[in-house]
């Protein structure tokens, strides 16, 4: 590993504390890294990069772009009917535009605008999490006050919104039902197993398979295959990787989304069931079942802000590679992605004054940032965050991001978030991408900094997750227990510890991570 780095505050933050901030899987190069300071300010944040990765810290809490409050009094309503609408508009509006059509310096001056468009569209993805977060908390109360012998709290309100329709789960079962279109022919499922899309659209049954590809792929092709990487591919520009997922559904249909999710639903059914029985109050069992039904939405909701999250990543890159092509057409650029390794400002300097000035310079940073990529970056910096006052109610969002893991005063044992249920053991697979978690063999354990709605391969293919980051509502957490096997989120330092291979126990109720000495 990398030694050549430490971790310390930027100067003039050395006083506030700064957060590593979720989701964030390899560090981000320039372009992506401006992307995600815009949507930060846009949310009222502030966030800052060492060595590529993102920290949080020192904002104002003030949105910079804010929607009129909800009409709607629900997650739901205030999710569905209310923001999403204007967050679709947004990513619509900048995929739509013919940017190979406008002079260079058009779309140079476009860009500012259009990445604090999207983030416009970011910030407005945030306010329905804080509607659908009120009765996730009121529940989260009753659990802790009248149900603490039937689990842990946060385990058992995990497990009360689960099996839910969301976002993710639909993701999921709507690729699967193109797998009856690609059994049409012999040749055409080996082209998707091969990830081939041309050779699968020419093999007998491709055209009908291809139209209905097609139409997934609007609704779930463009947005960013990881949190903020704004400088990989979408699915609908680089399919392959949807179309292995697909062939892999036919192979094997009981680890697909739709059993997943059946069994997930009735895993809630039997935890809900559990509940009442435990409650002889009549009283309190009318008021669980109403605090139930009113938290329902919370994973609907933060599933789909998860999706157009994604999709305000990935609605600025068709003007970025744009700008990127043309400005190899000037020689100032070797290829139309080198666009990712600037910022803004160097890109309008670059267009004012096309040349070959920058070339070496974007070579010495895509070096620098692979290598950024064997750090490990700590979960904080700084002085500690502030706890929350006494008698504050428990929040649920924290349950997405989790906390601080517990030291186990053993290098072999971590311990983190139990986070769906379970005991495995098996080959660890450590990876930081997409293309990483695609080797992911059946039987193996994951073990990655975090995860991200695409990432739905690992989940029909793995035994177990394990992950650096999170909590029992993070998307990790979610999609393990929608598909029924083992997670353990927050360890910290899973994926600097685990060595790649090696041989590990995953308990996911009690949330360790055994390495095994052989």
């Amino acid at each position: 590993m990398t030694t050549a780095h430490t971790f310390e505050p930027p100067p003039g933050m050395e006083e506030v504390s700064l957060r590593f901030t979720p989701h964030v899987l390899r560090p981000l190069p320039p372009l992506a890294q401006e992307m995600f300071e815009t949507f930060m300010l846009a949310f009222g944040g502030r966030a800052v990069h060492l060595y590529g990765y993102s920290f949080l810290g020192g904002g104002s809490g003030e949105p910079a772009a804010a929607l009129e409050p909800s009409p709607y009094p629900d997650g739901r309503g205030a999710w569905e009917r209310h923001a999403l609408p204007r967050v679709r508009q947004i990513c619509d509006g900048l995929r739509s535009e013919d940017y190979d059509s406008w002079p260079l310096e058009q779309i140079a001056q476009a860009m500012p605008g259009y990445f604090a468009e999207a983030g416009r569209g970011f910030a407005y993805t945030m306010q329905p999490l804080m509607v659908a977060a009120g009765p996730a908390s009121a529940l989260m109360v009753f659990c802790g006050e009248k149900l603490g012998d039937v689990g842990n709290r946060d385990q058992l309100v995990a497990a009360l919104v689960q099996g839910v329709d969301n976002e993710s789960a639909a993701r999921g079962r709507k690729l699967e039902a193109l797998a009856p279109l690609v059994q049409a022919s012999p040749a055409l499922l080996a082209a998707a197993r091969e990830g081939d899309l041309e050779a699968a659209r020419a093999a007998a049954g491709g055209e009908a398979f291809g139209e209905a590809f097609d139409a997934y792929l609007e609704d779930y092709g463009h947005g960013s295959q990881t949190w903020w990487e704004l400088h990989t591919p979408t699915w609908h520009e680089s399919p392959g990787a949807a179309l292995r997922l697909l062939a892999g559904y036919v192979a094997d249909p009981s680890r697909g989304p739709v059993a997943a999710h059946a069994r997930s639903a009735a895993e809630r059914t039997a935890t809900i069931a559990r509940c009442e029985a435990a409650l002889t109050d009549e009283g309190d069992r009318a008021r669980f079942q109403e605090l139930v039904e009113g938290a329902v939405d919370y994973v609907f909701v933060i599933e789909g802000r998860a999706h157009w999250q994604q999709n305000c990543v990935g609605a600025l890159r068709p003007v970025c590679l744009a700008l990127g092509r043309k400005l190899v057409e000037r020689g100032a650029l070797a290829s139309p992605e080198d666009v990712f390794q600037m910022r803004l400002g160097e890109l309008a300097e670059l267009v004012a004054n096309p040349s070959g000035a920058m070339l070496e310079t974007i070579e010495a940073r895509k070096a620098e940032l692979a290598s950024w990529a064997d750090l490990a970056p700590p979960m904080t910096l700084g002085p500690p965050p502030p706890r929350p006052p006494a008698g504050a109610p428990p929040n649920p969002i924290a349950l997405m991001f989790g906390g601080p893991a517990e030291d186990t005063g053993d290098p072999l044992l971590l311990k983190g978030k139990g986070a769906s249920r379970g005991v495995v053991t098996g080959r660890a697979r450590v990876a930081f991408s997409l293309e990483e978690a695609e080797a992911l063999q059946p039987g193996e354990v994951l073990v990655c900094p975090f995860t991200a709605p695409s990432w739905m391969p690992a989940f029909t293919t793995a035994a177990a997750i394990v992950t650096n980051q999170g909590g029992v509502l993070s998307h990790a957490a979610i999609e393990a227990r929608e598909y029924g096997i083992p997670c353990v989120t927050g360890t910290e330092s899973g994926t600097e510890r685990i060595p790649n291979g090696a041989t590990v126990t995953v308990d996911g109720l009690e949330g360790t991570v055994r390495i095994h000495a052989d």
